[in-house]
Order: structure tokens, then C-alpha cells, then sequence
């Protein structure tokens, strides 16, 4: 009798395997179902795309509007970047630039797609795009040629970040269909902006923090 241990049975190729060949380990056992929150997981995001369905859709190139404008401005971006390439004439460091420039003239220089969904507002263009949800915007401001989302300037990070703008159709087309949804979505400013009754205003900063402070030491 041998004293080596047995050997276990090699493992054969799935295309090898015949309907009359043994089982793999564990290859006929119930697989464990999937849990609750799995399960939960696929209507969840049905149901939010359903909600977030979309409300209006439109296009606007700002290039053709004013051509005199635009000729100065495309002249303008060309010189910055023929003066990058002069002052370091190096291909990355000219992309860079470049990439730099377009990103942030993006929205003027090529066509955007604004979209108005039951949860956001944004727009989408080369190199550039901005989403934003209606729960983040504080109020809106009416103009001739479009409607300004804008932040709550009350406040150092409302005054530091800028607002969303959305230009109407050539003409103001669509600008009775667009202002129906914001006002829908938004309070005027003159309802944003004014106390609310019953509850102190809200006061922030040094200032504050110390009239808190020495509050606490006088009662105690």
C-alpha cells in the first residue's frame, strides 16, 4: 500500500464536460437569493427616473447672435493663445491653455442644450455642462433674452457662486413655456427674500458668535 495521499480529481475544461460527466463542486447547490435591499435597488431607480422626467428642451448658439461681438472675442482667443505659445512654446503647456480658454467661453462659442427636467436644470455643450437641482436654487430673476437661477447672495457662498442662466429661443420663442416651468419650480425674489415670520433671522458670523458667547456668561 502507498502512503502518498490521493490525488484530487483534475478539473476538466467546461467544453470538455458532457451530460454525463460528474458535477463540479458546489456546481448543483442552490445559489443564495439576492437580499432585500438588492431586491429594493432596481425599482428604487425606476421610480426616480420616472420622476425626473424631462419638461422642455431647446437649443441656443450666443456665437451668430452678435457677430461683431464674437469676431472680437474668436480674434481674442486666438491671441491669448498664440501669446502662450510665444512666452513657452511648449504643446502641452499651449493644450492646456487652450483646453482652459474653451472651457470657459464654451457657452458662447458653441451651441448649448439647455434641459428642463422635474428635478434639475442645466445645459450641455462642448467641453462644457452645468446640472443643477431646483432644491438648490434660491430664486429667479427675469431678463429680456432669458431667466437667471440664481443662488441666495445673502449669504458669502451664494455672492462667490455664480448663478445658472438660460437664454430663450432667437426671438423669445419658448420664453412663456420656460418661464411657467421656473415659476413652477422657484419663489419670485420678492417671496425668497423676505423674513419669515415667527422665527428669528438667522445671523451669522463673528459678530454673532460672540453676542452667543457673552449670552451664556450672563446667565451663568
Amino acid at each position: 500500500m502507498s502512503d502518498k495521499p490521493a490525488r484530487p480529481p483534475s478539473r476538466r475544461p467546461s467544453y470538455l464536460t458532457g451530460p454525463g460527466s460528474p458535477a463540479r463542486p458546489g456546481q448543483g447547490q442552490a445559489q443564495p437569493e439576492a437580499g432585500p435591499e438588492k431586491k429594493q435597488e432596481a425599482p428604487r431607480r425606476q421610480e426616480q427616473a420616472l420622476e425626473d422626467k424631462q419638461l422642455c428642451e431647446w437649443r441656443v448658439w450666443l456665437l451668430p447672435r452678435r457677430p461683431v461681438v464674437s469676431t472680437g472675442v474668436v480674434a481674442a482667443l486666438l491671441l491669448c493663445v498664440g501669446l502662450a505659445y510665444w512666452a513657452l512654446p511648449n504643446a502641452l503647456f499651449v493644450g492646456i491653455i487652450t483646453i482652459i480658454l474653451f472651457n470657459r467661453l464654451a457657452p458662447y462659442l458653441f451651441p448649448m442644450k439647455y434641459v428642463l427636467t422635474e428635478q434639475t436644470a442645466g445645459y450641455r455643450a462642448f467641453l462644457a455642462r452645468d446640472t443643477r437641482e431646483w432644491g438648490r436654487i434660491f430664486t429667479y430673476y427675469q431678463y429680456p433674452d432669458g431667466v437667471l437661477l440664481a443662488n441666495d447672495v445673502r449669504t458669502v457662498r451664494g455672492r462667490l457662486r455664480e448663478g445658472l442662466f438660460l437664454y430663450y429661443e432667437t426671438g423669445g420663442a419658448n420664453r412663456d413655456e420656460v418661464l411657467k416651468i421656473v415659476q413652477s419650480k422657484l419663489n419670485p425674489p420678492q417671496e425668497a427674500l423676505a423674513p419669515k415670520t415667527g422665527k428669528e433671522p438667522y445671523k451669522g458670523g463673528v459678530g454673532s458668535a460672540l453676542r452667543r458667547i457673552r449670552r451664556l456668561r450672563d446667565k451663568e
